[in-house]
C-alpha cells in the first residue's frame, strides 16, 4: 500500500472536483512538499473497510484518523474537502468524499474554515461508518449492480455519492451537475 502522495494522486483528486493549483498555482507543490512527513501517519492506517471496524478498533483509528486529518488540513489552502478526496484515493474502502454537501448532508452543520471542520468530518466518518454497517447487504447489491462501470466503485464512494446527490438534489433542489441536469431525485425514483 503506498503511503506517498504523488502527482498522480494530486490530478486524480481534481477528477473528483478537488481543484488543487485552480486558484493557487503553488498548492499541489505545498502538497507534495510535505508528502514526506505525512506518509508515516498514513502508514498506520489500513484500507480495511469502514464498515468492518468494531467500536473499540473504530476509537482507535479514529485517533489515528484525526492526526492525518490534522496534518494535511495544516498546508495552506487544503481543506476536508481536498483531504478527503486525497485520503479516499490513498485509503478507498475506508475514506468517503466529505465535501461540503456530505457532511451537512450527514451532520445538519455547514463546513466553515476552523478546526471545527475536522470534528465534523470525524463526526460524518463515525455516521457513515453506522450508516453502512446498518444496510451493508444493500450496499453490496448496489456495489455488484454497477460492476460494468469503468472504475470500480467502493461503498464508502457509493455512500457519499448518495449522500451528495440527495442533498444536492433532493434537499436543495439543484439538479445542476457538471455533465448535464438530474431528471429524478432519489425520493421520486421509487415513485416512477
Amino acid at each position: 500500500m503506498n503511503n506517498d502522495i504523488t502527482k498522480a494522486d494530486l490530478d486524480a483528486a481534481n477528477n473528483l472536483y478537488a481543484m488543487i493549483d485552480r486558484y493557487d498555482k503553488t498548492e499541489s507543490r505545498r502538497i507534495l512538499d510535505q508528502s514526506v512527513k505525512l506518509s508515516p501517519f498514513l502508514a498506520k492506517i489500513q484500507n480495511t473497510p469502514i464498515y468492518e471496524y468494531n467500536e473499540n478498533e473504530w476509537s482507535r483509528l479514529k485517533s489515528q484518523i484525526e492526526i492525518v486529518l490534522e496534518k494535511i488540513v495544516s498546508i495552506y489552502g487544503v481543506g476536508i474537502a481536498k483531504a478527503t478526496k486525497i485520503l479516499h484515493l490513498k485509503r478507498p474502502e475506508l475514506f468517503p468524499v466529505l465535501d461540503s454537501y456530505v457532511i451537512q448532508f450527514l451532520t445538519g452543520r455547514k463546513v466553515s474554515s476552523s478546526k471545527r471542520d475536522i470534528r465534523l468530518a470525524l463526526q460524518s466518518l463515525d455516521s457513515s461508518r453506522e450508516l453502512i454497517q446498518s444496510q451493508i447487504n444493500e450496499f453490496i447489491q448496489v456495489q455488484n449492480s454497477l460492476i460494468d462501470l469503468p472504475i470500480r466503485l467502493t461503498i464508502v464512494r457509493l455512500f457519499d455519492i448518495l449522500c451528495w446527490s440527495t442533498f444536492k438534489w433532493d434537499i436543495q433542489r439543484k439538479t445542476t451537475a457538471p455533465r448535464g441536469k438530474a431528471t429524478k431525485s432519489l425520493i421520486d425514483y421509487k415513485k416512477i
